[in-house]
C-alpha cells in the first residue's frame, strides 16, 4: 500500500504554494515580522551554520486557528491536520474588483462549469495577488485593494462541509473589511483559513493539497510549507 501510494505520487507534478521567507516580507500593519540572524557560522570558528529565527505566527503563507478570531477556540497545535490533506479546488476569482467580493453567485456560476464543491474539499481561491508580492519597501500594492469572501459564502461553503479556506491574498476578508464576516463565520465553526498562497495560476480546477502546521503552543496561527500534486497529462 506504501509503495503505491508513493507511485502515485510520483506520477503527478507537484507545485510549490508557499512564499518564500526572507527579511522584509509583507505582514498584517502591527504583526510580527520575520527576522533571521546567524547563531553559528564558520566565518567564527563554529565549525557548522545554523541560524536563529524571529517572526509572527502569521508571517508569510500561513493557517489561521480559531482562537486567532475566538477566545475559547482550538489554537494551531490542536486542529486535526488531517483535513489539510485532501481534494483542493482552485477558484479563479482574479476578475474581482477592487475590494469586491467573492459573492455566492460567483462560487455556484463555477461550480456549473467545473463541478460541485463538496464535504471535506479545501477551496482556495485565486485573486492574483500572489502577484503583487514584494519585499519592503515595495511592498504596498499587495497591502491594499484585494477582494475577498462574503458572508452568504462562506455559510453556503461551510454547510457544503467545507473547512478549510484559501487565498493569495493577505487575508481572506477584502481589503476595507471592519468586520471581517469571512474569519468570523468560519473560525467561528472551528474551520482553518490559509492566507497569503502562492502560485494558484499553476493549478487546474481540481489536484491534492498539502498544507501542514508546526506544533505551536496555545498558537493563533503557523507558518505552514503548502503543495499541490497535480496529475501529469502525456505531454508534461
Amino acid at each position: 500500500m506504501t509503495t503505491d501510494l508513493v507511485a502515485l505520487l510520483n506520477r503527478h507534478r507537484l507545485i510549490e504554494l508557499s512564499h518564500v521567507y526572507e527579511e522584509g516580507m509583507p505582514v498584517w500593519p502591527g504583526d510580527g515580522r520575520f527576522f533571521l540572524s546567524s547563531a553559528e557560522n564558520f566565518a567564527t570558528g563554529d565549525g557548522n551554520y545554523n541560524c536563529q529565527l524571529s517572526l509572527g505566527d502569521h508571517c508569510g503563507t500561513h493557517i489561521d486557528a480559531p482562537v486567532h478570531f475566538m477566545p475559547h477556540g482550538e489554537s494551531i497545535d490542536r486542529v486535526d491536520i488531517r483535513q489539510l490533506v485532501g481534494r483542493g479546488r482552485c477558484l479563479n476569482m482574479a476578475h474581482v474588483l477592487k475590494n469586491g467580493a467573492i459573492t455566492f453567485d460567483m462560487i455556484t456560476e463555477w461550480e456549473a462549469r467545473n463541478g460541485e464543491i463538496t464535504a471535506k474539499d479545501i477551496v482556495l481561491f485565486r485573486t492574483g495577488y500572489d502577484k503583487k508580492w514584494r519585499c519592503r519597501p515595495d511592498h504596498t500594492g499587495f497591502m491594499s485593494g484585494w477582494p475577498g469572501l462574503s458572508a452568504r459564502s462562506a455559510d453556503y461553503l461551510l454547510e457544503k462541509g467545507v473547512t478549510i479556506f484559501g487565498t493569495d491574498a493577505l487575508s481572506l476578508d477584502c481589503a476595507d473589511s471592519k468586520d471581517y464576516p469571512a474569519h468570523e463565520a468560519i473560525l467561528g465553526a472551528g474551520g482553518l483559513i490559509i492566507e497569503s498562497l502562492a502560485n494558484l495560476h499553476s493549478l487546474p480546477a481540481a489536484f491534492v493539497f498539502i498544507a501542514l502546521p508546526l506544533r505551536i503552543k496555545g498558537g493563533s496561527a503557523s507558518p505552514v510549507r503548502a503543495v499541490a500534486f497535480v496529475e501529469q497529462s502525456e505531454h508534461d
